[in-house]
């Protein structure tokens, strides 16, 4: 079934771009909420692909992305100079649009940019390296902009690794770091990125694995580990929290009709169980003394 879970027309032009990649593709892992559909019932709309490169591995491989990207007729996002990229898709409204990250470690001195290959950059994402170890083989299969049926391998982000980006995004964009002028469309995301951990933890956190799968993950990085679970402890620690204020804004903004009181509690309490059991005796605690 999971050739259906990314519609058209953007598919036929993904599974284009992935067979002209060739072998490495296997170095792209999408993530972003493209990537939830893999493991969401119900996602937001977005014409957006965002992958994590394996910098290291596509700087020793033959083929060029660059050259990729002319073929099929992509043009540079004139603002991201040359890490967002774009085509109008033919006899559509609609537009096909690729955005590349990679590890911070790689980034230029003093930037964010990542140097990929020539003409190719990336940006500096926290996180990247433990997404590229996390992340699945999935089998796509549709018809190419020609109309032949076609199959593609692509490699997806972990649900539990998505978070760890997720919440670091709504971090970022809540502090709104970029400074004043982007201050409106930094909250608009940091919003958006805060009904997508509440999405993802609902559609996971009955696993018996995923709990354990996402304090795992760090393996030896504590600090990454650390600012993890601060975000979590921080926005979701009770009902005036930033996290939560976040996402109330963000179902008002959509109009839901369901009860929000019950509804932000419910995501309180979900994204709660994220932390260690320490974790959450501490939480328990603060809860009782703010009500006392």
């Amino acid at each position: 079934m999971e050739q259906n879970i990314i519609g058209e027309p953007q598919l036929s032009h993904l599974l284009e771009f992935l067979i002209e990649l060739g072998s490495a593709a296997d170095d792209f892992v999408l993530a972003g909420a493209q990537a939830m559909r893999f493991f969401v019932n119900e996602v937001r709309t977005t014409r957006d692909f965002d992958f994590v490169l394996d910098v290291i591995a596509l700087r020793e491989t033959s083929q060029s992305i660059a050259d990729v990207l002319e073929k099929l007729q992509y043009k540079v996002v004139p603002e991201a100079s040359r890490f967002q990229f774009f085509k109008q898709i033919p006899n559509s409204l609609e537009i096909m649009r690729v955005e590349f990250l990679a590890p911070e470690k790689e980034k230029r001195p003093n930037n964010f940019r990542v140097d990929v290959q020539q003409n190719i950059h990336a940006r500096a994402c926290t996180g990247a390296e433990i997404v590229l170890r996390e992340s699945d083989c999935k089998i796509i299969r549709g018809t190419l902009p020609n109309g032949k049926p076609a199959e593609a391998s692509l490699r997806v982000i972990c649900p539990h690794a998505l978070l760890m980006l997720k919440l670091f995004a709504m971090d970022d964009r809540y502090k709104n770091i970029r400074g004043p002028k982007e201050a409106q469309h930094d909250r608009d995301e940091a919003r958006i990125h805060a009904a997508d951990i509440v999405t993802i933890v609902r559609s996971n956190i009955q696993s018996s694995d995923f709990k354990r799968l996402f304090l795992s993950q760090f393996s030896d990085e504590v600090k990454l580990k650390q600012r993890t679970l601060d975000i979590i402890s921080n926005y979701f620690v009770d009902s005036n929290a930033s996290g939560i204020l976040l996402y109330a804004e963000f179902l008002r903004m959509q109009g839901m009709a369901i009860n929000e009181d019950d509804e932000l509690k419910r995501a309180l309490r979900e994204v709660k169980l994220l932390l260690p059991e320490q974790d959450l005796m501490k939480n328990k605690i603060v809860d009782k003394s703010r009500s006392d």
